[in-house]
C-alpha cells in the first residue's frame, strides 16, 4: 500500500516550488472544511500531505471504481458513485494537462491506464475484506473514503478560488470538531501498557555510617538456652519451589550474604531479611521500618518477575506470598538471633544490617533487570497491537482497497526506488510524529482531568 503511494510522490516531483494549483496548502483546510467533512483525516490513507491534488483525483476515482465493481457495500446509490468517478476523473485530467504545460519535463500519464492499476490493486482486498469484515463495517470504510474525496475537493475549490471560504466563527467550530474526531480515534488505538517499577528504594543502612545517637537503653535480651541453639533450614517457601524463581547465585559480591544465602530463592531471600528488620525493631528499639518494607517491596517484585501475574493476581497482590514466607520464616530468625549470641556474645543487628544491605544490593539489579525485559515484552505487544488496530481502522478499509494503490511505468528504476526510500523515510517521521501527537492528546486529557476532579 505504501511502497504504491510512494511511486505518487515519484510523479509529483516537481523543480519549481509549491504550485498553488497543483499542491495543497495546508493554510486553506479549515477554510475548507464543512459540516459533512469536519471529522475526517484530510491524507487519509496516503503516505504523505505532499500528495498533489492531481494525484488525490486519480486515488479517489479508482478506489470508488473498485468499490461500485465490486458493489456489496456501497454507503449511497450507485449512480451517485457512477457521477462521482466521472467528476474525479475530469479533475485529474485537468490538472495533468495544467502540470503538462507548466512543466515540459513532467511525465505523460495515461489516466485511464492508472486507475485501472488502482483499481486491480484495490480488488486484490476488497472482496475478502468484506466478506470477513461485514458489509456495514465496509459500509462505513467507504463512507470515510466518500468524505476524503469529498474534502479534497473542497480544499482545492477554496484554494483556488472557486468556493467560498467556511465563516472563521465556523472554521473554530468545525476544527473543533475534527479535533475531538480525531482525540477520540487516538483514545481507542491501543494504549502503551504500563510496566511497574518500584523505582529506587532506600538500602538497608550500614552500622559503619551510622552516627552514635541517644536513646532509651535498649531492652534486656532474655538468657540465653542452655544447649546450644540449632538453626532450622530455610525449607520449602510459601506456595511450594517453583523452576521459575532466580537463587541467590556466586555472583553475589557481598561474601557474608553470599555465604548465608547462596542457593535460596532471591524472593525468599528478602523476605527472611524483613522478618530480620522486624525482630531486630523488637529486641533493642531500633526502628527499622525503611529496611523491613524496602525489603518486602523489592521481595515482591521479584517475584512478580519470575512467576508473573500468580492466579491472575498483580503487582500488588505479590505482598500476599511474601508475608506469608516472612511468617513461615519467623521462627528460623529467632533461632538466628539466639545462635549469633550463643556463638558470638554479641547480639546480630550490626551484621544482619549488612548481610541484607549486600543481598538487596544484588537483588536491587535483578529487579532492574526484570524492569528492563518487561518494558520491551510491552513495547513489542504496543506495536503488534497499533499494527492490529490500523489494520482494523484504517489499513483494512483502505488496506482492503490497496490504500490508493498507484503506480506509474514512467521514468527510469532509479529514480523511483530513489522516491521509494525518500517516501519511505517520509512515512516514519509521519508516523514519530502521530505518536508525539497522539502522546500530547492524552498529556491534554490527563491535565483536563486533574483539573475538573
Amino acid at each position: 500500500m505504501r511502497a504504491r503511494l510512494a511511486l505518487v510522490l515519484a510523479l509529483a516531483a516537481s523543480p519549481a516550488l509549491a504550485e498553488k494549483r497543483l499542491d495543497p496548502d495546508p493554510a486553506f483546510l479549515p477554510k475548507a472544511r464543512t459540516a459533512a467533512t469536519a471529522t475526517v483525516e484530510p491524507h487519509y490513507d496516503l503516505v504523505s500531505e505532499k500528495v498533489p491534488f492531481w494525484a488525490r483525483f486519480l486515488i479517489c476515482a479508482g478506489q470508488l471504481t473498485a468499490a461500485r465493481d465490486e458493489g456489496r457495500a456501497l454507503p449511497v446509490p450507485k449512480a451517485e458513485i457512477d457521477t462521482l468517478i466521472a467528476d474525479y476523473r475530469a479533475r485529474a485530467a485537468e490538472l495533468l494537462a495544467y502540470r503538462q504545460k507548466a512543466d515540459a519535463k513532467a511525465p505523460v500519464t495515461d489516466i485511464d491506464a492508472e486507475i485501472v492499476k488502482i483499481r486491480s490493486g484495490a480488488m486484490q482486498f476488497l472482496p475478502a475484506d468484506t466478506t470477513k469484515l461485514g458489509v456495514e463495517t465496509m459500509k462505513k470504510r467507504h463512507g470515510e473514503r466518500l468524505a476524503f474525496c469529498r474534502l479534497t475537493r473542497d480544499w482545492y475549490e477554496v484554494q483556488n478560488g472557486l468556493r467560498t471560504a467556511a465563516a472563521p466563527a465556523d472554521q473554530q467550530k468545525l476544527q473543533k470538531t475534527h479535533d475531538e474526531a480525531m482525540r477520540k480515534i487516538a483514545a481507542e488505538a491501543p494504549k502503551p501498557p504500563k510496566v511497574p517499577s518500584l523505582g529506587p528504594m532506600p538500602p538497608a543502612i550500614k552500622p559503619s555510617v551510622v552516627q552514635p545517637i541517644a536513646r532509651a537503653a535498649a531492652p534486656a535480651q532474655p538468657p540465653l538456652p542452655a544447649a546450644n541453639v540449632v538453626v532450622p533450614p530455610a525449607g520449602t517457601p510459601a506456595g511450594g519451589d517453583d523452576g521459575r524463581d532466580a537463587r541467590v547465585g556466586s555472583d553475589l559480591s557481598h561474601a557474608d550474604a553470599r555465604a548465608e544465602f547462596a542457593g535460596r530463592p532471591l524472593w525468599s531471600a528478602l523476605a527472611e531479611c524483613t522478618a530480620r528488620m522486624e525482630l531486630i525493631q523488637v529486641k533493642t528499639g531500633d526502628s527499622t521500618r525503611l529496611q523491613s518494607e524496602s525489603y518486602a517491596k523489592r521481595a515482591a517484585y521479584v517475584l512478580w518477575g519470575n512467576r508473573g501475574d500468580i492466579g491472575g493476581r498483580d503487582l500488588a497482590a505479590m505482598s500476599g506470598p511474601v508475608s506469608q514466607e516472612r511468617a513461615r520464616l519467623a521462627a528460623r530468625v529467632a533461632a538466628s538471633w539466639d545462635e549469633h549470641r550463643q556463638r558470638t556474645g554479641q547480639i546480630p543487628n550490626a551484621h544482619w544490617g549488612q548481610v541484607c544491605w549486600g543481598l538487596d544490593k544484588y537483588a536491587e539489579a535483578y529487579a532492574g533487570r526484570i524492569h528492563a525485559a518487561k518494558k520491551q515484552q510491552a513495547d513489542r505487544e504496543h506495536a503488534e497491537a497499533m499494527k492490529r488496530f490500523n489494520a482494523s481502522s484504517s489499513t483494512s478499509s483502505s488496506g482492503s482497497s490497496s490504500g490508493g494503490g498507484y503506480s506509474s511505468s514512467s521514468g527510469g528504476n532509479s529514480s523511483l526506488d530513489a522516491a521509494a526510500a525518500a517516501s519511505r523515510a517520509e512515512h516514519q517521521r509521519n508516523m514519530d510524529q502521530y505518536k508525539r501527537d497522539t502522546q500530547q492528546i492524552r498529556n491534554e486529557i490527563k491535565a483536563i482531568d486533574r483539573k475538573y476532579r
